[in-house]
């Protein structure tokens, strides 16, 4: 007797047929589906179901051929959300401490406060010195926005209150949103490199990967986060801030391809797709075509370095 699992092909499951319940797995995952630190558009709590729904159908390969067959992702499922806000932020910092003890940590959110108290367990996991690479429209660096220190608009300002990264060790790429008080912020603190989608236009995303690299060296562990509104409207129209005048899916996939080539990335985390603004997925499949890259660059270097 056949059952449709039988006649399916292995691709045509859950993160292309990689999932796996094994500990050891190099990929861990992790959804937040939060979006109540919004403060235009919501819907980014329905991502992390929407990116799994798309996963059987994504291709079980890099876009340049290499085959991921053997490699095991691990899916923790979802921190589902809670009406104490406080509360949920501990939930979620609790529950990211074990998907980091994977090779790479991805996590799917929500909106971008969900970075807060992932970066929290992420402090904690590294031992030594982090790096952070923000790729966004907006800087996240306000202290406080709206009345809350937990806004999706705080995330770095939160970040950088952490023990163990220094303001020198943060990047941001596709900027071109700025706030009065963020602006003041990085007059005071001109060892914070800003890359604006503009000079990514100008010099070529090639030489600013580069530089965020060079910037980077000797961390001992490096978070990026990926806000899906640093990608322009074109290419990312369902998010809740989008910000015309950004940085293409392409661009984005050669920076991170430099960074993974290059840095010692422990995890990831994309935030603020927003499903139900969506057009054909445009927005979800963009977010898969990262996670997927970042499938295949960790593969590559566990296949040369196997643990």
């Amino acid at each position: 007797m056949t059952t449709p699992d039988t006649i399916q092909p292995a691709h045509r499951h859950l993160w292309s047929g990689f999932s796996t319940d094994d500990p050891k797995a190099e990929i861990g995952v992790l959804g937040v589906p939060f979006d109540g630190a919004t403060s235009f558009r919501k819907g980014a709590s329905f991502a992390p179901s929407k990116i799994r729904e798309l996963t059987p159908h994504a291709s079980p390969s890099t876009e340049e051929g290499i085959s991921l067959a053997g490699l095991r992702v691990r899916d923790y499922g979802d921190v589902f959300v809670d009406l104490d806000w406080k509360r949920y932020f501990k939930t979620v910092e609790a529950r990211a401490q074990q998907v980091l003890n994977h090779h790479l940590a991805i996590f799917l959110g929500g909106d971008h406060s969900v970075t807060i108290p992932l970066t929290r367990a992420f402090s904690a996991a590294v031992n030594g010195k982090f790096g952070m690479i923000h790729i966004d429209a907006h800087l996240d660096l306000a202290d406080t926005f709206e009345g809350s220190r937990w806004s999706h608009a705080c995330t770095q300002r939160r970040v950088l209150e952490l023990p163990n990264i220094d303001p020198q060790h943060l990047a941001f790429v596709g900027i071109r949103s700025f706030m009065d008080d963020e602006s003041e912020f990085l007059a005071g603190h001109p060892e914070i490199e800003v890359h604006t989608a503009r000079d990514v236009h100008v010099q070529g995303i090639e030489k600013v990967a580069l530089s965020v690299v060079k910037q980077l060296q000797g961390v001992n562990a490096v978070y990026v986060t990926l806000d899906i509104d640093a990608l322009d409207p074109a290419y990312a129209p369902a998010t809740g801030t989008p910000e015309a005048g950004g940085l293409s899916t392409r661009d984005v996939l050669e920076l991170l391809r430099e960074v993974f080539s290059n840095l010692s990335v422990r995890a990831l985390d994309v935030v603020e797709v927003s499903p139900p603004l969506d057009h054909a997925d445009i927005t979800s499949v963009a977010a898969i075509k990262v996670i997927y890259e970042a499938f295949g660059w960790v593969h590559a270097k566990d296949s040369v370095n196997p643990q």
